[in-house]
C-alpha cells in the first residue's frame, strides 16, 4: 500500500508529528504551503476567523499527484475548533475518490471533535473515505516529547500500516 503524509504546519509542531508519521510508516511526505506566509501572531487572529467560517486560503501547487496514493494520512492544527484554511484549500482542490484518509491533529487544547466532523462532510463530498482520526497534543511540548507522542499515537492508532 502506497502512502502519503500531508500536512500543514506554522509554527513547526505539526511538520514534526508528520515527518514522524511518514518515517514510523515508511510514507511519502508533503508540505501544503499558503502563498502568502502568514506572521505568526496575525496567524492566530486572523487564521482562526477564516478557519471557523471554513475559508480557504491560497496554496502552492502540491509536488506530488495524491492519485498516485492508496492512504493520504492528513494533518492539521486545529484553529477554532477547525482545519486550516491551507487544509481546507488541499481538500477543495483534490480528487479523494476511492482514497482511504487517515486524520491527524495538533492542537493544544481539547475538542477536537468538531474538527473531524467538519473534515469528514468536506471529504464524503469529494468521495474519500475516513478510516481513522487521531490528535497529538503539542501545546508548549519540546520537540522531543512531540515525537514521542506521535510514536505512540502511531503505535496506537496505525500500527497495522507500518
Amino acid at each position: 500500500m502506497k502512502k502519503v503524509v500531508v500536512f500543514y504546519s506554522l509554527t513547526g509542531n505539526t511538520r514534526i508529528v508528520a515527518k514522524t508519521i511518514a518515517k514510523e510508516l515508511k510514507a511519502d511526505l508533503c508540505e501544503v504551503e499558503e502563498v502568502k506566509k502568514r506572521n505568526r501572531f496575525i496567524a492566530y487572529l486572523t487564521g482562526s476567523f477564516a478557519a471557523s467560517r471554513d475559508k480557504c486560503s491560497e496554496i502552492k501547487p502540491l509536488t506530488l499527484n495524491v492519485q498516485n496514493y492508496d492512504l493520504i494520512l492528513l494533518g492539521s492544527p486545529i484553529w477554532a475548533g477547525r482545519p486550516v484554511p491551507a487544509i481546507n484549500a488541499f481538500i477543495n482542490n483534490t480528487d479523494f475518490k476511492h482514497k482511504k484518509v487517515i486524520l491527524f491533529f495538533t492542537m493544544g487544547g481539547s475538542g477536537y471533535e468538531k474538527a473531524i466532523s467538519n473534515i469528514r462532510v468536506k471529504l464524503e463530498r469529494k468521495s474519500g473515505m475516513i478510516t481513522d482520526s487521531f490528535v497529538v497534543r503539542v501545546g508548549r511540548r519540546k520537540a522531543d516529547l512531540i515525537v514521542k507522542e506521535t510514536k505512540k499515537a502511531v503505535k496506537s492508532h496505525l500500527g497495522h500500516l507500518g
